[in-house]
């Protein structure tokens, strides 16, 4: 009887090992397939001198309605995808995942990709998590966070906006939220490039 409790505790033993390496091998799997997109764009970076990513602010001081207008001055003459999210969010970081999948390209056509998140992301979360995605990132304050998003009437994240190079809305996806997807996005995109 203890040979028999033995050989199937050893028989359990392989099987566990054998599954944790698989498993292990498969979220091996899954995080090169998903940096190779990742890793597409941060190399055109790298080739272009230009950081994969820059931490951008504006002034605390600033409120209410001046809060957009103080971060897209900088854009002026440039089509801009903005993305409304959080670190906590796991809807914002799958479409960011889908959307790295045509980023490069339109990178290369010269489009800015703003990431505007508030204080619910933590600093230790957000800082290492937009390591990897290419863009300027603004993290404002609790404050300014929830008074642009009053004011823009955002219910919820992930959100969208797209500017056209003078800085007229092109796209908005504001007041529904969600991931409108690729296809959306990029022919919204391809069309505010043409203006």
């Amino acid at each position: 009887m203890k040979k028999i409790a033995l050989l199937i505790t050893a028989t359990l033993m392989v099987i566990n090992s054998a599954c944790a390496n698989k498993k292990s091998e498969d979220v091996a799997l899954n995080q090169t397939n998903n940096s190779e997109v990742t890793t597409q764009a941060n190399n055109q970076a790298q080739q272009s001198n230009e950081p994969i990513n820059v931490i951008k602010s504006i002034d605390p001081k600033i409120k209410g309605a001046d809060i957009l207008p103080a971060i897209t001055k900088d854009y002026e003459g440039k089509v801009v995808l903005i993305d409304f999210w959080a670190t906590w969010c796991g809807p914002c970081r799958a479409a960011m995942k889908q959307l790295d999948t045509i980023k490069p390209e339109l990178l290369k056509k010269g489009v800015k990709f703003v990431y505007i998140t508030g204080e619910t992301s933590p600093l230790k979360d957000w800082e290492p998590m937009i390591a990897k995605i290419h863009g300027d990132h603004y993290r404002l304050s609790s404050a300014q966070w929830s008074e642009l998003c009053t004011q823009l009437g955002i219910p919820g994240i992930p959100a969208y906006m797209l500017l056209n190079k003078d800085g007229s809305v092109a796209y908005s996806n504001l007041s529904t939220g969600g991931y409108p997807g690729n296809e959306i996005l990029q022919n919204n995109i391809e069309v505010a490039l043409t203006k």
